[in-house]
């Protein structure tokens, strides 16, 4: 009886390892990419013009061996058109890389941009996640998390999708509650100071229960705190709050006020009803925001109530303000917030809990963005984020979400989580800032380049330049602090974008017009919605701002045709009147320049070109119109000297109307 029994386990033992064997054999002979690389070599045979390129196709494994990266890839055994440019209309995986040349298979490899298992050659093995290999191949909108890698942290143009994800982590103020090293944790958000003689109560609870109620693009985050919650969080706020003179009556004329909003445009950095910059906050409802009192202290003085805003003192006299604070109180409120509610509001927060309240707004964190009277800064009160994108994905918990195993990546929980931080757990704190897909996508790509690993030195090429520390001193520097000059210029690799950069302003422009210019702003751009502000500029100040530009914003290259200039005899007439054919005949000049209100509107208004610009400016200009700004749509003609010489007398001599 046992020796029967026996016999059966050894046959049945027997059976199992030959089952095994064939299965092993059958495995070696028809392995996973068997069929992809059949299939690829049918295309060759349409692809190739002879039969030894067809004889010297050997069925097995591709591998490179990428020393320096420490990194082995299979990935060619079925991508092998990936360095064939015949294969560049084939579908994957045959397909032509689309950049084989800066990045070229034999130094990079697959995996160290794209993701994903390189020694594996199944598709699920190498494209996975599965069991003991988490790094997924990444999605192709995802695919820039590993240009910093060698390119390093500023890189801008040649990674926008990258870019735009650390520019979107830095201006909603994650740093606030994620340690990151390498970057400064700044408070993004303005001073909770004093803030019941700011802004109204009712308002402060409906703003803190629903911000994009009041201000669609706010960046301000939606915590879903309850109404009670809310309550309480506003009664510890306004208990900071002491009532003083805030019932002082502002009397000012509405008239004058919408007079004086235009002519300071403040709707150069100001949005009202989905019109206007995006600089500063939207007016649409301020009204029903702010109490007239504080705004005309803002107004008249902004620095003293945040040194850190952008916004610019504009030096208005006193009646000044009280006219555009009456102004926007009639014109800019919530017509559609019925009494009713605020009433209904109101009666709410009498029974708010201060005490609560303050507990609340630590639970919330609300210190990493802003200062709190009275709530001690509990510094990072989220995981550190500095390695993010290296973590295992089992650190990262689904919660009860059911997700199926090919699904589980570390990409895609950040990205769930950027789109719903509470997906995976009601009770955490992380607040909803309601990104679109794109702004998702570009901050988890932003993530997953936060990586541990360290390459080698030949492979960084530092793309992009890193924040510039310019930052002028003496008298040009407080101007330019008081009128927020680089929120809208740049200046040496300081500053913003919206206007011109100022770096070689001193060889541009002339005295006189400057100062005129600066006194009473006018349009040089017509297809500009933005505009300059008049600002009650003082001549000493005009002066310090030329001097300093004359002295210190120039360019020799442009410097340095002064002695040809004065040689060129702009002032001959023969030279104006070819310039002028040359202007309006032979380049066509006209099709994006106006002059007398007659032209183009891309390029700037030439009717004044003379007064405005320097002449040396010009002819370097028309030499070499991608010198000073690289993506400048200005067309390069290739001017002969002598059509440049003509070209500048013509643009400098009083125009005519044609």
């Amino acid at each position: 009886m046992i020796d029967n029994k026996m016999r059966w386990t050894f046959v049945v033992a027997s059976l199992l390892v030959l089952i095994f064997f064939v299965w092993q054999i059958k495995k070696e002979y028809n392995p996973p990419y068997l069929s992809y690389q059949k299939t690829f070599k049918a295309l060759l045979v349409q692809k190739t013009a002879g039969e030894s390129e067809i004889k010297d196709f050997k069925i097995g494994v591709r591998q490179r061996w990428i020393d320096k990266l420490n990194r082995v890839d299979r990935c060619e055994t079925c991508h092998l058109g990936i360095e064939d440019p015949r294969f560049v209309d084939a579908p994957q995986p045959f397909t032509t890389h689309p950049d084989p040349d800066t990045h070229t298979i034999e130094k990079f490899g697959c995996t160290v941009c794209h993701g994903g298992q390189g020694l594996a050659t199944s598709l699920e093995d190498s494209h996975g996640p599965v069991e003991n290999w988490h790094n997924a191949i990444y999605h192709k909108n995802l695919m820039e998390n590993s240009c910093s890698l060698c390119h390093g942290e500023f890189i801008q143009d040649q990674a926008p999708v990258l870019a735009k994800g650390r520019e979107i982590f830095k201006a909603f103020g994650c740093r606030g509650c994620h340690k990151v090293d390498g970057i400064a944790r700044v408070k993004t958000g303005p001073p909770l100071i004093r803030l019941g003689e700011k802004v109204k109560r009712d308002w402060l609870y409906r703003w803190l229960i629903n911000p994009e109620g009041y201000l669609k693009k706010t960046r301000m985050p939606d915590f879903k705190p309850s109404k009670q919650e809310a309550a309480d969080m506003v009664a510890y706020i306004f208990s900071r709050f002491k009532a003083g003179n805030a019932d002082n009556k502002i009397s000012g004329s509405s008239e004058r006020g919408k007079r004086l909003f235009g002519e300071f445009r403040c709707l150069s950095c100001h949005a009202v009803e989905g019109k206007g910059g995006d600089i500063g906050p939207d007016l649409t409802k301020v009204s029903s925001k702010l109490k007239p009192q504080w705004l005309y202290r803002w107004i008249k003085t902004p620095h003293s109530a945040w040194s850190e805003t952008k916004m610019p003192d504009y030096g208005l006299l006193d009646q000044e303000v009280s006219d555009i604070v009456t102004f926007i109180g009639e014109e800019y409120s919530d017509f559609e917030l019925e009494e009713g509610q605020v009433k209904k509001d109101l009666k709410l927060l009498a029974g708010g809990d201060a005490i609560n309240g303050k507990e609340l707004i630590k639970t919330y964190g609300c210190t990493g963005c802003h200062e709190i009277e009275g709530v001690e800064d509990r510094g990072e009160i989220g995981p550190e984020l500095t390695t993010i994108g290296d973590i295992h994905i089992s650190r990262l918990g689904f919660g009860e979400i059911q997700v199926a195993p090919e699904n589980r990546t570390v990409a895609n929980w950040l990205y769930n989580k950027m789109r719903n931080p509470r997906l995976f757990k009601k009770e955490l704190k992380m607040p909803d800032y309601h990104f679109s897909d794109l702004e998702v996508a570009a901050l988890t790509t932003y993530l997953l380049s936060r990586k541990g690993e360290e390459i080698s030195s030949s492979y960084i090429l530092p793309l992009g330049a890193p924040p510039s520390d310019y930052a002028p001193q003496g008298e040009f520097g407080n101007i330019i602090k008081k009128y927020r000059c680089l929120v809208c210029h740049k200046i040496n690799g300081k500053g913003g974008d919206m206007a011109t950069d100022l770096s070689q302003e001193g060889s541009r422009v002339r005295k006189a017009w400057l100062k005129d210019f600066m006194k009473i702003p006018d349009t040089i751009r017509p297809i500009l919605v933005d505009r300059m502000p008049r600002f009650h500029m003082s001549d000493s100040e005009i002066e310090t701002v030329y001097s300093y530009f004359r002295n210190v914003l120039v360019d020799d290259r442009v410097e340095n045709l002064s002695g040809a200039i004065e040689k060129m005899g702009l002032n001959d007439p023969d030279k104006v009147t070819s310039g002028k054919d040359l202007y309006y005949e032979k380049y066509a000049c006209q099709a994006c320049h106006q002059i007398d209100l007659k032209g183009g509107f891309i390029g700037p208004d030439l009717t004044k070109a003379g007064e405005r610009l320097r002449p040396e400016w010009i002819a370097y200009y028309l030499r070499d119109p991608k010198a000073f700004l690289k993506r400048s749509v200005k067309p390069v003609f290739n001017f002969t000297e002598t059509e440049i010489r003509d070209l500048t007398a013509f643009l400098i001599h009083p125009k005519e109307k044609k």
